[in-house]
């Protein structure tokens, strides 16, 4: 590209500067402002980074604390587990130990039968305010009601009364029911009645 000629006018004029030219240390300013701006965009990356990693442990102590949580609920309920667990375990032994003394009664009960009688059903209950008490429904499989005398014969040994006895023969089974009372020693001066003999 050529460029024409033209005349260009000066309107420079011919005269001294007229302030003096900036110190030395002034030069340092723009050298300062860009140092500044390098240090601020290190301290923002620095931040950002900072920040990510704080985020990153805040949600790995949040999921450690959600686990930890998890972990002592499940904890909890093996604990309800077992101590329901250790319950049925009571109740069973306070049944057996208190099922011990009418188990020589079922034993005999059971002994006393013939070779052509067989028990169909035994119930024993044992009332909770008088537990020397104990009401027996019996039904055996018999044509006859001489195997329930021989029954209330092992049983009298064993030092029960039957009251209130009650029979019932049909079909080839003997219904047999009563409140059977253990016989109580007299007491002696040192040890009240605890019962009715």
């Amino acid at each position: 590209m050529q460029i024409t000629d033209r005349q260009i006018d000066d309107f420079k004029t011919d005269r001294k500067d007229i302030t003096a030219p900036l110190p030395v240390v002034l030069r340092l300013v723009p050298i300062l402002f860009y140092c500044s701006i390098a240090i601020t965009i290190i301290f923002c990356a620095i931040f950002f980074l900072q920040y990510r990693i704080a985020i990153y442990k805040r949600d790995s102590h949040l999921a450690q604390a959600a686990a930890l949580a998890a972990q002592t609920q499940q904890s909890r309920n093996e604990r309800s587990a077992l101590e329901a667990q250790i319950k049925k375990a009571t109740d069973i032994q306070s049944w057996v130990a208190g099922s011990r003394p009418l188990q020589p009664l079922v034993v005999e009960i059971a002994r006393s039968m013939g070779p052509k009688a067989s028990i169909l059903d035994l119930r024993l209950d044992r009332g909770a305010g008088d537990p020397s008490q104990v009401v027996m429904n019996l039904r055996v499989g018999t044509d006859t009601t001489k195997q329930i005398d021989q029954t209330m014969e092992r049983i009298a040994a064993l030092e029960f009364r039957a009251f209130s006895p009650t029979r019932e023969l049909g079909r080839g089974e003997l219904s047999y029911k009563a409140t059977l009372v253990r016989r109580t020693e007299q007491p002696t001066p040192e040890t009240p009645a605890t019962g009715t003999p």
